[in-house]
Formats: C-alpha cells, sequence, structure tokens
C-alpha cells in the first residue's frame, strides 16, 4: 500500500483467509478497498472509529437508563474468516484513524 494515510483494522486471533468485508453492510473487495498486510486490513477510504464518550454526564444517562452507547454514526466493520478450515464472523470491529500510533503489520 503506498504512503497515503490508511485506517486500519486488526484481524481477529488466528484468522486465515478467505476473507469476506464488510462496511455499514456494503461487500468491500480487497485490492480495491482495502489491503491486508499481516494481521491488519488496511482501509485507503476514511472510515469514522466509534467514539466512547466516558464522561461523568454520560455516565448518569446510562444509569438512569438512558442508552448512549458511543457515537452511533460511526462506521461498523464487519468480516468472514476461517479458523482452522471453519468459516467464523466478526461484528463491529475497532477501527484505527490514520492519527493514532499506526499498527506494524506482524504486531500491534
Amino acid at each position: 500500500m503506498s504512503d497515503s494515510p490508511t485506517w486500519n483494522v486488526a484481524l481477529p486471533e488466528g484468522a486465515e483467509p478467505p476473507f469476506a468485508v464488510w462496511v455499514n453492510g456494503e461487500p468491500r473487495e480487497e485490492g480495491a478497498d482495502f489491503e491486508v498486510e499481516g494481521r491488519w486490513l488496511r482501509f485507503r477510504a476514511p472510515l469514522k472509529p466509534k467514539v466512547r464518550k466516558k464522561g461523568f454526564g454520560s455516565r448518569m444517562v446510562m444509569l438512569a437508563g438512558i442508552g448512549v452507547y458511543g457515537d452511533q454514526k460511526a462506521d461498523v466493520v464487519d468480516l468472514r474468516y476461517h479458523v482452522g478450515g471453519r468459516a467464523q464472523h466478526a461484528t463491529e470491529l475497532p477501527i484505527i484513524p490514520p492519527e493514532a500510533a499506526a499498527p506494524s503489520a506482524s504486531g500491534g
């Protein structure tokens, strides 16, 4: 992948190809929309990560039973992968934006 910014999603432990990736329920294509690099999916197009608000007001609203579960406008990344030849599915994988510490291909 080029030196342009990427939005990164860690593959689950032991994940093996083939990978099927969806962002907000829409399929994404390897090579066109993302690359697999080590244990990471690297997206070229901007993705909006979920922001969890942990301030006093948010905690009080949650304690009152009013659902405030972070930024509802965040992108959702889902993944179908294999472990030991068996299909697995992961939903709402965390997105790491380019301004966060860029993970290396081999680790995190």
